[in-house]
């Protein structure tokens, strides 16, 4: 299964990205949906970021649209 992640950088201390992520039906009575996510990035210190993020995870087995902040 594929994962994929792009990142950029607007300045030093911002960044933006997304990632997509391929899941297989594993279970036959279960449809999953493939995974993606937005964010942004503040990179505070050497050592800390701050990151907010919109994720979709679809359908996992009987939970339908798993998809949030």
């Amino acid at each position: 299964m594929g994962e994929g992640n792009i990142t950029m950088f607007l300045t030093d201390h911002l960044a933006l990205g997304g990632e997509h992520r391929q899941k297989p039906d594993n279970l036959s009575a279960f449809r999953e949906d493939d995974a993606h996510d937005v964010f942004r990035s503040r990179l505070v210190t050497k050592n800390c970021s701050v990151t907010g993020a919109c994720v979709d995870r679809g359908n996992i087995a009987t939970h339908p649209d798993q998809r949030g902040w």
